[in-house]
């Protein structure tokens, strides 16, 4: 999923203006706790409203987009029959549009029914707007030369549903949907037969082990994961080939204001697999620093450690250092240093254990800034 990226004035005026002095949680609202809640932040949740919405709007400009206008909104809710000791549910949404044309919109809903025995997600992503791209593998993504503006249509649709099998084991059934169309590009990166339309559309099955005590902002608890994607022509796939992803992310209250969580993330690729549909570094929370995609491959392996601090009231801090690589094949992962990431983060509390952050992230002669709603990983 896309990521915005761009700073949104408003929420950059509220970060360097309070980072500095954190308001007691016992002391009278300060106009930044009145102006938050005027975009819907709150301490509590309102299971009254049916979605209890929050809403960042904001200002961006950047030299490919130009002038532009992004909004961050996260809803948090309880499904009928929600029992007391099962997480609540939550939908992100991000969208923007600029005055060059471009424009992105995006969905991710989380869902836990009942007694938890049944999660249903559902990821969504419709945009057009342009990208750089260097081409396949470490040493393409190393030559500035190789550097291709490109410029699409992409839709993205992700849903899936999971039935627990055992105390927090769940299993998944899900479908995977890429459309990428109008593709222009400016450089040679891509070659002709790239630049056509192309679609992919895939089975998802998976097992997970989840104790996490809430996956938007977990204190404590464990994810083990394993997903197997496969997508060919039967369902109606332009291209066919097989994904294997690995995921472990554990999660450790040290104090009353301190979290370590960190985690392990490896994919695998083989068969027909699409320029687009490459493991891709700087995607998801991972690999923080980095363009996302300008390191893609086959194969990639990842690993980062965060420590979460709250200071006071609405504010906090991260830090975590990282590493990670692509190859084409599984065993040249350890045949080059790893390219590290390393880098700090404010966060702004919004919603009942919900942030928003900052992260400002440096990797290998390269840095990145993300605005976001929700922690990482």
């Amino acid at each position: 999923m896309k990521k915005l990226t761009s700073i949104l004035g408003l929420c950059m005026t509220l970060v360097f203006s309070n980072a500095c002095i954190a308001a007691e949680a016992s002391s009278p609202p300060s106009w930044l706790d009145k102006l938050l809640e005027t975009f819907g932040a709150s301490d509590s949740l309102s299971q009254e409203k049916g979605i209890d919405w929050g809403v960042l709007p904001g200002p961006f400009v950047n030299p490919k987009q130009g002038f532009g206008l992004g909004v961050a909104a996260i809803g948090l809710y309880s499904p009928a029959g929600r029992q007391a000791d099962t997480q609540i549910s939550s939908v992100s949404i991000k969208s923007y549009v600029s005055t060059s044309g471009s424009y992105g919109l995006g969905v991710e809903n989380r869902t836990y029914f009942s007694d938890d025995s049944i999660r249903l997600s559902v990821d969504g992503w419709i945009s057009h707007a342009p990208s750089d791209y260097w081409g396949i593998g470490r040493s393409a993504a190393e030559q500035q030369q190789n550097k291709s503006e490109v410029e699409s249509q992409i839709l993205q649709l992700s849903p899936k549903i999971s039935y627990r099998l055992l105390t927090h084991t769940y299993a998944t059934l899900g479908w995977d949907f890429q459309s990428y169309s109008n593709i222009h590009t400016t450089g040679s990166a891509l070659t002709p037969a790239q630049t056509q339309d192309a679609h992919t559309s895939g089975v998802s099955l998976g097992l997970a082990y989840d104790s996490r005590d809430f996956a938007l902002n977990a204190y404590s608890g464990i994810l083990l994961s394993a997903v197997y994607e496969s997508y060919n022509a039967a369902l109606g796939s332009d291209h066919s080939y097989d994904s294997l992803i690995l995921n472990y992310r554990q999660y450790s209250a040290l104090s009353k204001n301190l979290v370590l969580a960190w985690e392990l993330y490896g994919q695998g690729l083989s068969g027909d697999v699409p320029w687009f549909a490459m493991s891709q570094i700087g995607i998801d929370g991972r690999m923080r620093g980095y363009y996302q995609g300008q390191y893609r491959d086959k194969y990639q392996l990842s690993g980062q450690i965060e420590l979460r601090q709250h200071l006071a009231g609405r504010h906090g801090l991260v830090y975590w250092l990282g590493g990670g690589n692509v190859a084409s094949e599984r065993q040249q992962l350890f045949n080059q240093a790893w390219l590290p990431t390393i880098g700090i983060g404010y966060r702004l509390a919004f919603k009942p254990r919900v942030n928003i952050r900052f992260d400002f992230g440096v990797g290998k002669d390269t840095t990145g800034f993300y605005f976001q709603i929700n922690e990482a990983f």
